[in-house]
C-alpha cells in the first residue's frame, strides 16, 4: 500500500470519528454563511457530513470558510471544520486539489506573496 493510501485511509477514519455523532438534524445550516447564501444542501455542514459518511469527497470541500459557526448550533458540537480540513487533505493526496489554492501556494513559494 502506498504512503498516500495510508494517509487517505487514516484521514477517512478520523473523519468518521468526527461525524459519527451527526444525526443529520440540520441545525448546523442555520448559521452557516455558505449555505445561507447559496442554499445548496451539499455545501451545508449536514450535506458534507452525509457525503463524508458515504466516502464521497469532492470539490465542495473547498467551498467552506471554516468559520466554526456550524459547531455553535450543533447539539453534539461536531467539529465539521476539522472534518473538512481532513477531506481537503484527502483531495490533495488524490491530486484533486483546488487549482486556485495551488496557484496561490506557488506564488507564495516563488515570490513570498500570494497576490503577485
Amino acid at each position: 500500500m502506498a504512503e498516500n493510501d495510508v494517509e487517505i485511509n487514516n484521514a477517512i477514519e478520523e473523519i468518521n470519528e468526527i461525524i459519527e455523532k451527526c444525526n443529520h438534524c440540520g441545525l448546523c445550516k442555520e448559521l452557516d454563511p455558505i449555505f445561507r447564501v447559496l442554499r445548496q444542501e451539499e455545501l451545508s455542514p449536514r450535506g458534507k457530513a452525509i457525503l463524508f459518511s458515504e466516502k464521497i469527497f469532492d470539490k465542495s470541500v473547498f467551498d467552506d470558510c471554516l468559520c466554526g459557526l456550524c459547531k455553535v448550533s450543533c447539539p453534539f458540537k461536531i467539529n465539521m471544520d476539522e472534518a473538512i480540513r481532513k477531506a481537503r487533505k484527502i483531495m490533495n493526496l488524490r491530486g484533486s486539489e483546488n487549482l486556485k489554492n495551488k496557484e496561490m501556494l506557488a506564488k507564495i513559494l516563488e515570490k513570498k506573496n500570494p497576490y503577485l
